[in-house]
């Protein structure tokens, strides 16, 4: 027995006949455990969708008092869980239902650098869309792939939604300035830039400047992180640092960065910030109260940091 025919078997006896994980062990010679995780991988894989015929959603509270605080056009929240894989997980599944929602028919998506948004792809089962294409906001890590690049989710997003895919073919933080420039002035990175711009939906991660939060900021060396502090920098989207007002953040890192700049990443009409952890609600708060995203998907536990928490420390300050 191959194991789709096993994942098959295992999701027909629990959904459709009742079996319990225990059943179904002593039933085909499998510990209860291994069960459970062959349920959770059929899930993942698409063998079985669950689908629930309701509009309600478990913290509709939460998403409009996040709506109502920074004057969104929608908020998804996910259970929280102290398990990281299981938090990810959660994200990504209402990360999956965000992009059903709002992907286009036709025009283009713009992808940004984020490990939230490579944890959605598991939980996308989509019609095709050929007509819809996916390009990346900022260039690639060089080494080992991590799954998290823009032109690797844009690929990878293309793929689940069976879309049109693009590449910028550069890194995302050059060498030096000068090499960044270079890669600027070349003609397929620039038609891509210019089909970002033009996107009508963007989705990115938004890092924090702990050397945790991000997947950037923990990359750059702690003289660079200090310098972005000085400088004010509360957080990034796709490799561009932002202050408290929303404001870029020049300075040599982002004069190193191949990719859209920040006021043009602002100017994409729809913007869904992916993003959730106590690391991240000061770069998560200031990316939605000045509207540089104006759609969010994230977590209880930072959601109610959003709606409370937040506020607090500002009036406070």
């Amino acid at each position: 027995m191959d194991s789709r025919e096993l994942h098959g078997r295992v999701a027909r006896l629990h959904y459709q006949h009742g079996m319990t994980h225990q059943e179904i062990g002593d039933l085909l010679g499998l510990s209860r455990i291994k069960v459970t995780r062959l349920l959770a991988d059929a899930r993942r894989a698409g063998i079985v969708e669950i689908r629930i015929h309701s509009p309600a959603a478990p913290f509709e509270d939460l998403e409009t008092a996040l709506v109502g605080k920074y004057g969104l056009e929608q908020a998804w929240v996910a259970p929280s869980f102290a398990d990281e894989q299981r938090a990810g997980d959660a994200v990504g599944m209402v990360g999956a239902q965000c992009l059903r929602a709002l992907v286009p028919t036709t025009g283009t998506v713009a992808v940004g650098l984020s490990s939230s948004v490579a944890a959605i792809l598991p939980h996308i089962h989509a019609d095709p869309l050929p007509q819809l294409g996916f390009v990346p906001l900022a260039g690639s890590w060089g080494g080992i792939s991590r799954g998290m690049n823009p032109h690797e989710l844009a690929l990878k997003l293309g793929v689940a939604f069976g879309a049109r895919t693009y590449h910028l073919p550069a890194p995302i933080v050059a060498k030096t300035a000068a090499v960044a420039a270079a890669f600027r002035e070349d003609p397929g990175v620039r038609e891509t830039m210019r089909m970002a711009a033009g996107a009508d939906l963007l989705i990115a991660g938004v890092g924090g400047m702990d050397p945790t939060s991000g997947i950037l900021i923990g990359s750059l060396g702690k003289t660079e992180q200090k310098r972005l502090v000085s400088a004010g920098a509360v957080g990034d989207v796709s490799a561009r640092f932002f202050d408290a007002d929303g404001h870029a953040v020049g300075g040599a890192v982002d004069e190193r960065v191949v990719g859209l700049p920040l006021e043009k990443l602002a100017g994409i009409p729809h913007r869904v910030a992916v993003s959730f952890g106590p690391h991240k609600v000061t770069a998560l708060e200031t990316a939605l109260r000045t509207g540089l995203m104006n759609m969010v998907v994230t977590d209880v536990d930072t959601a109610k940091a959003l709606v409370t928490e937040a506020s607090t420390e500002r009036k406070s300050g």
